[in-house]
């Protein structure tokens, strides 16, 4: 009777653990919303728009926020280096995209 009792609980608890669920709904790997209309899946573009939003949040220009991923700061992948050139780009207070600014100067 107790090994049976056991079990039933045992199941119970299996059946109750596997019901639950994570709440992912608000989970968001990338924003939705970037800084132009092309949409880049890259870690460094990712990082380049969140120092170019901290940089002019730090400007005070309304509707922006400082981010920084905290899961990718610091670790291995190119977000540091990212953030820091879109920071760079953006210390002026205005928004500057990626594919607007000078590959070099070089360029005639």
């Amino acid at each position: 009777m107790m090994k049976a009792r056991l079990i039933i609980i045992a199941v119970l608890s299996l059946s109750a653990i596997g019901c639950t669920s994570a709440d992912y709904d608000n989970y968001k790997f990338f924003p939705e919303e970037y800084v132009t209309n092309v949409k880049y899946d890259s870690i460094y573009h990712y990082g380049y728009n969140q120092g170019c939003e901290s940089a002019l949040k730090e400007k005070n220009v309304e509707d922006t926020e400082y981010q920084k991923d905290e899961t990718f700061d610091g670790g291995l992948t190119r977000f540091n280096d990212g953030w820091d050139a879109g920071n760079a780009a953006c210390k002026n207070g205005m928004r500057n995209v990626m594919y607007t600014l000078k590959q070099s100067s070089t360029e005639g």
